[in-house]
Formats: C-alpha cells, structure tokens, sequence
C-alpha cells in the first residue's frame, strides 16, 4: 500500500468520524473508496508536528496510540477526539507514512491562536484590579473555549457579590496576526439589582424579625447605596435557607424544614423578591439523654465524664471532686463506687457550660456544643478523630426528644512533626516557644488552640492557621503551622500641635519583633517648648531562650509645665515566668536617676525646710507582679492586663541618727503601684471596644523628710485625666507665706491670694480612671474614633496627710481620633473638664505619640 493510501483511509475514518473542525473538499464516501477497507501495518513512530506553542508532551499524554503497536484506525480516531478535547488545536489531519518496513503516523495540528492581550471594557462598578484577580487567562495562552466560560462565570460571581444580578459579560476575539489574537471582554452591567423584599412563609410560632435578624440576605434600606444592605447574593441566599431552618431547631423545632427561596426578579429588574417557606412542626423538650460507646476509665473518658459535659459541669470540675474523693479513701485505696481515676490532660480541659437538661426545650447550639465538648474530651487524651454521633429521638404525640450521643473514640494519635512556614523574618524558636506542645507528644485539642491563641496574641502575625493532616504513619499527625507576617515597626519624624505645648516635633523608631528574635525595641525623642524627652528600651521576653525575662532602658527628660524638671537615668528589670501560659511574671527591677529642678526662685529653696525643691540622685530596686490576658499585646480587643509593684528608694531610718541605706541614693522612701487595664468588645464585630485604665499609687516617706516635688503625684493631661493642663491637679501651698515679698510667681499679678498664687506641689496619692469606647472606622488603615471619660487626682498634703477621697476626683470628658499610622500609634483628643475652676480651660486638645494604657 503506497502513503498515499494509507493517508487517504485514515482521512476517512477520521471524518467518518466528525471530529474534523476544517471544512474538506472530497466526502468521507468519497475517501473512503479511495483506499482499502482494512489497513495493517506495525507502528515505527508516532510524530506530531506544527506546534509552536503547546508542548508535544501535552499532545502525547492523551493519546493511545504508541510505537510498537498495530496500526488501529479505531484508536487513531480516539486520539484526534482527545486532541480536540485539549482545547489547545483548531484542526488534526493524521498522516500515515510507510517507513523501515513499518508504519509512522503522523499528527499534523494547527494551533488555535495565542491570545496576545486580555483587556477589559464598560467595568465601571468594579475595578480592573477587582476583576484580574479572577481571571487566569494570561497573555500568550491558547486561546480556550473552556477557559472562557470559567473565567466569565467568575466574573459574574464577583458582579454578584456586589448586586449586579443582570450584568452581562460578552468575549470579542479580534486577530492580530495570523497566530495571535486581542481577547476583549465587553461588559454591560446595567442596574443594580436590590432585595426588596425578604418574606418568610409557614412560620407560626416563630415571628419574622426573630428569624430575618440572622439571615446575611437584608432588605435595602432608605440609603442603600452607604452599605451592602439590600444587595442580593444568590449563595447567601441558598445558606440563608439553611439559616432558617437552624433558628427553628434553635427554638426547640427539630423537625422543622425550610424549602428553596423562590426568588422573583421585578417587572422593570430593579429588585428582587425572596421568599422562603418552611414548615415548624411540633416544638421538642429534651427527654432522656444517655451516653454510648466507648470509653478509657483509666484515661479518665468515662460514662460519668460524659454526662458531666452534658450536664454543663466542667472536667476540670470532675477532676476536682475525683480529688477529694482520692483524698477520703487516700492513695492506693479502691475509689468510690462510680469514680476513675482521670488522666492528666483532663486537667486542661474547659468547656463552655451547654447545660442540657431533661424538660429544657432543645436547642440547637447546645446540642452541638456539647457534641464539641466530649470530642475535645476524648481529643485531649490523643483521639484526634473521636467522632460523636447524637441519636435523635422524637414524639410528636408528647413533645418529648430522646438524645443518645454515640461515642467512636477512633485511634489515638501523636504528633509527629511541627512543621512552620510563612515565618520570615520572625525565626523558628519565635514561633515554636508560643507552642505548648511538642513533636511525639499525645495529640491535644486544647494544645492546639492555645497554640493559635498565644500566637495570636504576640501581635507579629497578621494570621495565624494550624492543621493538623495525617503523616506517613497511621498513628502521627503532623501539625502545619502558617502563619502571615504583618508590619511591626514603625519610623517617624513628624509635627504636632496641642494647646499645651503648641507646636512639637517628635521622632520615634519602634519594633515589636526586633531582629525577628521576638526583641522589643523603641527609641522615641518629642521636643516642643514645654518639654524635651527621648528613651531608647529594649525588652527580651526569653532571655538566652529561657523563661526569665530582661529589660533595658534609657532615658532623658526635661519639662517645663509647673516647674523647670529633669530626670536622667536608666534601668534594668530582670523577670520570671511563673506559670505554664506565661501569663504571669515577677521582676526585680532597679533605677538608678539623676532628678530635680532648675532655675527656682529663692523662697522655693527655702520651703520647709529646703527639703520639697531639693535635687539629688535617686536609686531604686523593688519587686513588680504582672499579669497579662490580653488577647493582642500590641492591639488587645479582649482581655485584662493587671500590675502590682513595691519599690524601696535609698534606705530608711533606723533610729533618731541612722540611716540604714540599702540602695544609696539621697532621697529614702518606698513607693507602691497597681495597674489594672480591662478590654471587652461591647458587640462581637468588634466594632465598639470598652477599655478601661485604674492606677493607684503610693508614697511614703522613710526617713521622715518631706517628699520632693520631683517625686510627688500630679495628675492632668493626656496621659492621665485628659481636659486639664499637664500637671495642674493635686495638693496645692498658697505660695504667699513663703515669699519675702507679696510678689506673684507667675508674671503679672500682684494679689497674693489670687489664683496664680497657689503652687501645685503634688501628693502622696494618685487614682486616675479612664473609661473608653474605641470604634474603628477604617480597620485596614487602623483609624479609630473614641469617646471617653476621666475621673482623677493627687491627694496628701505636703506633710504626707490625707488619703484618697472619691468626692474629690476631678472629671473630665471628650472625644478624639487614633491613628495606628506607619509611624506608630497618633492620639489626637479634646478634653472637656466638668466643673472646671476659674483659673482652668474649659476645653482643652492634645496630641500624643503611643497609647494610653
């Protein structure tokens, strides 16, 4: 048989076949009669030629047909199909060819075009960047007939999302060159469609409003065009369905169903109609609730255990009462009928209290919290895979559902291997030390969420996600920790203004995850007229990777508000984690500070003595207990973070003429501290934070002197009680029995009983309250507003007497914006004192760099 034969029977059957796109001058009959009906021959090669593009590997994987063979006209057929299906060929022609005494076939294709360019035209609703991320079409791809239905309907479930309902997306292929092809999608996305109306239908018992309050498909409001509220999602819409039904059971109705919304375009498609109709039936109490399955008394997983969890008591409770058990029978001795001994990781089981008793109407979410409950049970002695199952039983007749939770504890499990990525700069031990677990540890549920919860928590992370797939061996998970970087340093140099110090100038370099070693580092310089301050810290939460902490720290300060002050010292804290969460901490701490006055006039140097404006060398060392819950260390939401500290400076007086001096220095006093910051979201947005700041403080003398002024409490400001001047609250002298003369010691007066005539010398005592609401308004760029009151003040007279008084605290409110900038955090706030005095502003603004508390 001549090729040319051969090439004329393969022809045939390919177009006897219709799988030819390109039109053929002669009828597959006509081919047909041209060649034998039953070509044979072996297969020396199988070659495909005129591809520019697609690779030939591509082209091979496809196809059955392979050297060695038999020539099969069937099988070639199947192989021209299956290069059709690659989407890749405009047009197969196969060639047979008599060569070495065999045959070689020969696929000879003509690509479709590449697509040079995807543009995009009539978006205006949606931007281009909003729609690429959709689309994979990419230049000088082959064009696709496939691809394009996908990458269409993408864009129209991004339309969607945003309530164009009727949005049309049309693909226009321009050629270019003989090869290469411009693909235009032309957009048209007419009106916004809006939900009208969502309506529920068969609900008797159950009120509309109860339901449509947790369904994400919302009627338009008066202004829809300010929110999403009205725009229709047809895939909210099929979860809304199952929304409903779930508020139903939640309501006690277990067997209520919810049918497909019915959704109704308007005559002019400029609203939608949603319509869901369910069926309550009869409304369930709880009855009989047992426990089956399978159980590990020695590992604590008993029956009783079980129905603890049911009843709303907590392991760590059954724990507890196991202990006093233990305790009556002591150690060794057979336990009381009914107790086994738990396993340790019971200890750190907590669950939420579900609470379900027999006659409570049932509930949907208890239910599946207490099917939760008993896995993190079983979960927490390594059954990773415990599985419970609750066997409903309901009566219609009595209203009355039997729940039997079937348990299947599964295999136990370990941890295999902990695997961290995504962490760059942040280094391994960073991430590994937040985690309470370790590679060949039992599996532990609760580990794992207080793995995310501690890694939540350092505020270098903008996300954090643990799973925990199956390794190579039945028995070991390995647990995958990804977590993703996000910015923890700051650089600024910038300007301020406030009505204290007018205008000031402020540089501050800061970073949470110094070196990526988890180190803290800030140096921070303001300089206005008022004041002149920097400090450079750096703060190792696991010095030399141990459970001790350290601390470093710098510092210069030069004020100017009531008195010309200067401190200049540094100090060093060294700190001890004492609990398995570190949460808790106790440091010593020492200061060593050069502080006092300058420029005094002469009757301050006189004042009692010389001893209230005097200067010297202050040195410090004491004991401070932290404890800290926050659930963000840089941006809590949540959470409580409390301090507790005593401080010894110099030494105190053993007798009428000693001094015994511990740390030296020349002034001797002690000096006690308490901190108290609360966090609470007032909704679970987040979107309203309550944040509250209580300090107290005292002073005491040790040797019997008068406490200087450089170390006496004065409240007012922006760190303090905001509405007041820096440093204007507290006891104050009448300046006019110390003077020579009735001169004022401000400029101007000369009434010595007048307002400027009262000297703030501060107290021995300090409570400040701050009360805030905190409502982020652009989260991604970390602007917030805040409302807040102040309540606070000095108390103690120069002589130490006197002691804090309720009555007494100066109150202030006001308003103000945050700004979690590049630069770090920016306080911009207006204080508005309640029952100001004559000589006080009635509103005072301020500007700050940092927090609050």
């Amino acid at each position: 048989m001549t090729p040319s034969s051969f090439r004329a029977v393969l022809c045939g059957l390919a177009l006897s076949g219709a799988v030819f796109a390109a039109p053929s001058t002669a009828s597959a009959q006509d081919l047909r009669a041209e060649a034998p009906a039953d070509p044979k021959g072996k297969i020396v090669s199988v070659e495909v030629k005129g591809l520019k593009r697609v690779e030939e590997a591509a082209i091979l994987a496809v196809m059955s047909t392979r050297a060695g063979g038999e020539v099969n006209p069937r099988n070639i057929q199947r192989d021209v199909k299956a290069i059709y299906r690659t989407g890749f060929v405009d047009d197969v022609v196969v060639d047979l060819q008599a060569r070495g005494g065999g045959v070689a076939v020969v696929f000879e294709i003509d690509e479709k075009p590449a697509i040079r360019e995807v543009k995009l035209s009539g978006n205006k609703k949606l931007d281009e960047d909003a729609l690429f991320e959709v689309i994979d079409i990419t230049a000088f791809s082959v064009l696709n007939e496939a691809d394009l239905k996908s990458n269409i309907r993408r864009m129209r479930d991004k339309y969607l999302e945003k309530g164009y309902y009727l949005v049309e997306i049309e693909p226009v292929v321009r050629e270019v060159t003989d090869d290469m092809v411009e693909l235009t999608f032309e957009i048209v996305e007419n009106r916004k469609v809006l939900v009208q109306k969502v309506e529920i239908t068969g609900n008797e018992a159950i009120p509309d409003r109860k339901i449509k309050k947790f369904l994400q498909t919302r009627e338009a409001g008066i202004l829809p065009w300010l929110s999403n509220s009205g725009t229709f999602n047809e895939f909210a819409v099929q979860d809304d369905v199952q929304i409903v039904r779930q508020v139903l059971m939640e309501e006690g109705y277990y067997e209520a169903e919810a049918e497909p919304a019915q959704v109704y375009l308007s005559p002019d498609k400029r609203f939608i109609h949603v319509t869901i109709n369910v069926t309550e039936g009869p409304r369930y109490k709880l009855g009989k609730l047992k426990v089956e399955g399978d159980f590990v008394p020695e590992e604590g997983l008993t029956r009783d255990a079980a129905k603890q969890v049911i009843a709303g008591e907590t392991a760590r409770n059954l724990h507890a009462r196991w202990k006093e058990a233990r305790a009556e029978v002591g150690e060794g001795a057979p336990l009381p009928d009914g107790w086994e001994e738990p396993g340790r990781e019971v200890l750190n089981f907590e669950p939420g209290h579900p609470e379900m008793e027999v006659g409570d109407w049932f509930k949907l979410s208890t239910l599946q919290a207490t099917m939760a409950e008993i896995s993190d049970l079983y979960g927490d002695q390594g059954y990773a895979f415990a599985n419970v199952i609750p066997d409903a039983r309901p009566d219609p007749e009595t209203g009355v559902i039997d729940i039997t939770f079937r348990i299947q504890r599964g295999e136990k499990v370990r941890i295999g291997r902990i695997d961290i990525s995504g962490n760059a700069p942040t280094f391994d031990k960073v991430v590994r030390r937040e985690i309470p677990i370790n590679e060949g540890d039992v599996y532990s549920g609760s580990a794992i969420r207080e793995s995310k919860q501690r890694l939540d928590r350092l505020g270098y992370f903008e996300e954090v996600r643990i799973t925990t797939p199956r390794a190579d061996a039945p028995d070991e998970l390995t647990m995958k920790v990804d977590v993703s970087e996000q910015p923890t340093g700051s650089f600024s140099v910038g300007a301020g203004f406030s009505n204290i110090e007018n205008f000031m100038f402020t540089m501050n370099v800061s970073k949470n995850n110094f070196l990526g070693l988890g180190y803290v580092m800030s140096t921070a310089a303001q300089i206005s007229r008022q004041r002149q301050q920097w400090n450079l810290q750096l703060f190792d939460p696991y010095f030399l990777d141990t459970r001790w902490t350290l601390s470093l720290n710098g510092y210069s300060i030069d004020r100017n508000f009531i008195e010309n002050e200067y401190q200049r010292g540094a100090s060093i804290s060294v700190g001890r984690y004492l609990d398995r969460r570190d949460d808790m901490r106790l440091t010593f701490d020492y200061t060593f500070e050069n502080t006092g006055l300058r420029n005094l006039d002469s009757y301050k140097l006189r004042m009692l003595g010389g001893q209230l404006y005097r200067n010297g060398i202050t040195s410090t060392g004491g004991l401070s207990f932290i404890l800290d819950k926050r659930n963000n260390r840089i941006q809590p939401t949540r959470g409580v973070y409390t301090t507790a500290s005593v401080a010894l400076s110099g030494g105190w007086r053993s007798d009428e003429e000693t001094i015994t001096q511990l740390f030296g220095g020349d002034f001797n006093f002690v000096e006690s501290k308490a901190n108290l910051r609360v966090y609470q979201p007032l909704i679970e947005s987040e979107m309203l934070i309550f944040q509250a700041n209580v300090s107290l403080g005292h002073i005491v003398s040790t040797d019997g002197s008068v406490l200087p002024f450089i170390h006496r409490y004065r409240a007012g400001g922006i760190t303090s009680v905001r509405g007041y001047d820096w440093f204007t609250l507290g006891p104050d002298i009448r300046a006019s029995g110390f003077k020579d003369s009735a001169q004022s010691i401000f400029q101007g007066t000369e009434d010595p009983q007048g307002p400027d005539d009262r000297l703030i010398v501060g107290g021995t005592e300090s409570w400040i309250n701050n009360f805030e609401v905190v409502s982020p308004i652009i989260r991604q760029a970390g602007i917030s507003t805040v409302v807040f009151f102040d309540a606070g003040n000095a108390f103690g007279d120069v002589w130490g007497n006197g002691h804090m008084n309720p009555l007494e605290l100066r109150t202030a409110y006001g308003f103000g914006v945050r700004w979690l900038s590049p630069m770090g955090p920016l306080r911009f706030e207006y204080g508005i004192p309640i029952n100001p005095r004559p000589d006080e502003r009635r509103g005072v603004f301020d500007f700050s760099i940092g927090n609050l508390f």
